[in-house]
Formats: C-alpha cells, sequence, structure tokens
C-alpha cells in the first residue's frame, strides 16, 4: 500500500495499482533530507508560513542521493552535510499551470558536521530556517504538510 497525498488528505493505493495511478500524473523525482545537528536537533524550514523540510527537484543525470544534498545545501547554506540513510519516499500531488504532478520525494538521513550559520534560501520563498529539538517537533509539525509529518514517524521521531 502507497500513501499519495492530495493537499492535506490521504489516500492509499494498492501497491498492484500504483503504475495504473501514476499514469494520470507528470512524475517528479525529488530529493530532501532530515538533518540532524551535534546537539541533536533538527531542521526545519518555513516556506509560504508552514514548517517544511528541504527538499527539491532532481536534475536531468543526477543521482537522487546527490539532488537531496544539493537541495538541503542550496535551501539552507549547510555544506559539511554527511549523507545517511533512505528514510522514505512520500508522494503527493499539485498542479502546475494546469498540469497535474504527482511529486516523489526520496528522504534521506543527514548529519550536519558543522556550526555554519543556517542561511535561508529566499528565492524560493524560505524565509526561515531552525534547529529544533526533538520534544517541540509536534508543536511545529502542528500545521505541516501530512507528507512531512510522515517523514518525521518513518524515522521514529514521532
Amino acid at each position: 500500500m502507497t500513501n499519495v497525498y492530495f493537499e492535506r488528505d490521504r489516500i492509499v493505493v494498492d501497491d498492484s495499482q500504483v503504475a495504473e495511478f501514476c499514469s494520470n500524473f507528470q512524475e517528479i523525482p525529488a530529493g530532501g533530507g532530515l538533518v540532524r545537528n551535534r546537539d541533536n536537533k533538527y531542521l526545519l524550514i518555513c516556506r509560504h508560513g508552514i514548517w517544511d523540510l528541504p527538499k527539491g527537484k532532481q536534475e536531468p543525470g543526477e543521482d537522487i542521493a546527490a539532488c537531496a544534498l544539493r537541495e538541503v545545501e542550496e535551501e539552507t547554506g549547510l555544506h559539511d552535510l554527511r549523507l545517511g540513510e533512505l528514510i522514505t519516499v512520500t508522494h503527493h500531488t499539485y498542479q502546475v499551470f494546469g498540469q497535474k504532478c504527482l511529486k516523489h520525494t526520496y528522504w534521506y538521513w543527514m548529519d550536519d558536521l558543522s556550526e555554519e550559520s543556517l542561511l535561508p534560501q529566499e528565492e524560493e520563498d524560505i524565509t526561515l530556517a531552525k534547529w529544533v529539538d526533538k520534544a517541540s517537533l509536534p508543536e511545529y509539525l502542528e500545521g505541516s504538510y501530512p507528507s512531512i509529518v510522515e517523514v518525521f514517524v518513518s524515522a521514529g521521531l514521532l
């Protein structure tokens, strides 16, 4: 069974029907990271007033893990990241210029090995990047996207 999010609604697609379901959309591969620092805090970004995780679209010919690292670096200003294991893959839909899209985001554990200042990527409408302790995560994620909450659940943090 595969969870797919339409805005904030979740539908479950039987694995035997995933290919047929996906054929109704332009599929977009993306990579992102759940970043932990030396203080065991987790990185969140605020985009359009909603707490989120750094992620973005895969470029042609790019490995999905390299995409995840690149996107986290671009959106947060961190440059000394260590890539870890794949946590999960989330699926959500959206529309762009009338085109129905289905984004498949590959989420990786990442460790920040530096003490660099966070630098939100303003051109991507990211207004804030912040380190959050595990106990405070539910408060921040209360209004977030269900697919983002799924990442934290899959990582065993919620």
